[in-house]
């Protein structure tokens, strides 16, 4: 018989959390500077009002304020 732990089944779980918290995190920290990148250069492929307000001053800010929160956690987790 193998190690199991009634516990075992939390692994799967934590997976699916930690994809549903991390990957729009990522998409609000990366898409706005990517879209700011694509209006400056003027390529924009399609969709062109989603890139001109994906490129806003307020989703920028959002942007940086996510980043400076998953920054203050990693320090955070890091320095204890």
């Amino acid at each position: 018989m193998s190690n199991y732990r009634w516990n075992d089944w939390a692994d799967g779980v934590t997976v699916v959390l930690q994809a549903i918290v991390y990957i729009p995190m990522f998409y609000i920290i990366l898409m706005p500077w990517l879209c700011l990148a694509l209006v400056k250069l003027g390529k924009i492929p399609f969709f062109p009002g989603f890139f001109q307000a994906m490129a806003s001053t307020g989703w920028l800010v959002a942007s940086g304020l996510v980043s400076l929160i998953v920054l203050f956690v990693v320090v955070r987790s890091l320095v204890r």
